[in-house]
């Protein structure tokens, strides 16, 4: 599985095919209809997150949300929540996902060093949420089938500034294969029948 190596702006490694990975999140920023409603290829971008969220739960890797100023943008949409109801939800005015309220304090307390990062929009409030992740000493894997926004062509520069800046670049698939590491995993099948469900839908 994975682990976390402090500061070492690495992928982690594998250190035992049955713990959960130390220090790892999922954090996803602003999956709400009125954004999800103009962003591109909305329908196989929220597939994908869904397919995140459900692998999150199998794995059993702690998940936030956030929400820009759900008073008048409204909430998370429910196809997500209802996948994660106890996931806590962080509303926030920052783009940043970190000026949320609580959520660093939550993430220091619970030794998240290194976030799996989705949502929208890659290029301002995913994008600035990895700039500020890098800042505070967190690790952040963004995971690139599962963000997007209104223009295309915005998301991929925002991403090139943000793999030269550190961060990690790679498909949801790859990182919890990763976590696998073999197919001796206890969770290999369960994850299998994930994916096949996945090229289902």
């Amino acid at each position: 599985m994975l682990s976390h190596s402090n500061k070492s702006n690495k992928m982690p490694t594998e250190y035992s095919q049955t713990d959960t990975p130390r220090g790892l999140a999922g954090l996803v920023v602003d999956l709400q209809p009125v954004f999800l409603d103009l962003v591109h290829e909305t329908e196989n971008f929220s597939s994908n997150c869904r397919f995140l969220i459900e692998s999150l739960n199998l794995f059993q890797i702690p998940l936030f949300f956030t929400e820009q100023v759900p008073e008048k943008l409204g909430h998370t949409a429910d196809k997500f929540l209802s996948l994660a109801p106890t996931a806590p939800v962080f509303e926030k005015e920052t783009f940043s996902a970190l000026g949320a309220n609580g959520l660093m304090d939550t993430f220091s307390n619970q030794g998240i060093e290194h976030l799996l990062l989705a949502g929208v929009e890659t290029s301002i409030c995913v994008y600035l949420t990895a700039l500020e992740a890098l800042s505070a000493d967190l690790e952040v894997t963004i995971l690139t089938d599962c963000i997007s926004c209104r223009r295309p062509c915005d998301g991929e520069w925002a991403l090139k500034k943000l793999g030269a800046t550190g961060c990690h670049l790679l498909p949801v698939e790859s990182v919890f294969y990763g976590i696998l590491g073999e197919a001796n995993h206890p969770h290999f099948r369960a994850f299998t029948k994930l994916v096949n469900n996945r090229r289902r839908s």
